[in-house]
C-alpha cells in the first residue's frame, strides 16, 4: 500500500474513533481506541513501538515509544491538547529522524471536528538539520530586566571563561541538531556529557552541592546537573519555555558554590539559540 493510501486509511480510523468518543478525553483513550479500530480494519500495526535513541555511537534506553507505527511505514501520535504547538510537530519529526521514518501523522482529538486537528508530517532530510551554523558562537538571552543581566564593564573579567561557555554552547547546539526537540532532560543530559567527552572538555556530572544556613550545616545537599571545568555550571532543561524560578534555582547554586557563571539550555525549543540564558553571579565577581 503507497503512504497515501495508508495515511488515508488511518484518518479515517481516527475519524471513526472522534466519531465514537469526541473531544477532551485522555490521550492514552485515544491511542487505545484508535489501535482497537486498526486491528478491526486488518491494519497492521504496533502500539507503544520502543523508540532507542543512538547519539554517535552511545544508544540510550530512554524508554522512548511512539504511540503507534503502521506498517512499518507511518508514525502515529495522538494528542488531546487545546492546540498544536511547534514543539509538538519538532517532536514528531525527532522520533521520524530517530527511527529512521518519512512520514507521521499528528492526530489532535481535542476539536469538534477531528479534519481539524489533522496533520501531516514528513522529515525532509534537507531542511532537518537545525539552523545553527556548526561552530555558531551566536551570544547568550540576558534579559535586562533581570537581576542577574551584568552590564558591559563587567564583560572583561568573563573573557577567561568566555571561550569555554562558547564550546559549552556549540556542544549543545551539535546535540540539538542531531536529536531536536521532544525527549527528556536526561536524554540531553547524557547526550551532552558524551558530547563533551568527545570534544575533551572536563566535566562533573550530578556534583553533590551541601548546604547550610547562616553558618550551620542543614546535613544534606543539592546537586549540580553538569559543571564543566570547575567554572561553569550546566543545567539542560526541556520545558515549554524557561521559567524565572529556573533562573533563581541556578543562580542560588552559584552563590553557594561560589561559581561565577551558569548557563541554561532549553532544548525543548524548535530553535536552541532561542532558549540559552546565562545566568552571572555577582557577588563572586566582587569578591575577586
Amino acid at each position: 500500500m503507497k503512504p497515501n493510501e495508508l495515511t488515508g486509511q488511518i484518518i479515517g480510523a481516527a475519524i471513526e474513533v472522534h466519531r465514537e468518543l469526541g473531544p477532551g478525553k485522555p490521550e492514552g483513550a485515544y491511542e487505545s481506541a484508535l489501535c482497537h479500530e486498526l486491528r478491526t480494519r486488518c491494519i497492521a500495526h504496533q502500539a507503544q513501538k520502543p523508540l532507542p535513541v543512538v547519539y554517535k555511537g552511545m544508544k540510550l534506553d530512554c524508554g522512548y515509544r511512539v504511540d503507534a507505527l503502521v506498517a512499518d511505514t507511518v508514525v502515529v501520535e495522538a494528542k488531546s491538547v487545546e492546540v498544536i504547538h511547534p514543539v509538538h510537530r519538532a517532536q514528531t519529526l525527532t522520533y521520524l529522524k530517530l527511527g529512521g521514518w518519512k512520514i507521521a501523522l499528528l492526530l489532535n482529538f481535542n476539536v469538534a471536528i477531528l479534519k481539524n486537528g489533522i496533520e501531516r508530517v514528513v522529515l525532509d532530510f534537507k531542511n532537518i538539520e537545525n539552523a545553527e551554523p556548526k561552530g555558531s558562537t551566536r551570544p547568550f538571552v540576558v534579559s535586562p530586566n533581570s537581576a542577574r543581566f551584568v552590564p558591559c564593564v563587567m564583560a572583561t573579567y568573563l573573557e577567561p571563561v568566555e571561550f569555554l561557555a562558547r564550546e559549552v554552547v556549540d556542544a549543545a547546539l551539535e546535540v540539538h541538531r542531531q536529536l531536536g526537540p521532544g525527549l527528556l532532560p536526561s536524554a540531553y543530559e547524557a547526550c551532552l556529557c558524551h558530547e563533551f567527552s568527545l570534544r575533551g572538555m572536563p566535566f562533573q556530572r550530578r556534583c553533590p552541592l551541601p548546604l547550610s544556613y547562616k553558618g550551620t550545616d542543614l546535613a544534606m545537599s543539592d546537586e549540580v546537573t553538569l559543571l564543566i571545568d570547575d567554572r561553569i555550571v550546566v543545567r539542560p532543561h526541556a520545558v515549554l519555555a524557561i521559567q524565572p524560578v529556573h533562573e533563581a534555582e541556578l543562580l542560588s547554586q552559584l552563590r553557594i558554590g561560589g561559581w561565577n557563571l551558569g548557563l541554561l539550555l532549553n532544548f525543548n525549543n524548535v530553535v536552541l539559540k532561542d532558549d540559552i540564558r546565562r545566568i552571572i553571579n555577582t557577588a563572586a565577581i566582587r569578591r575577586v
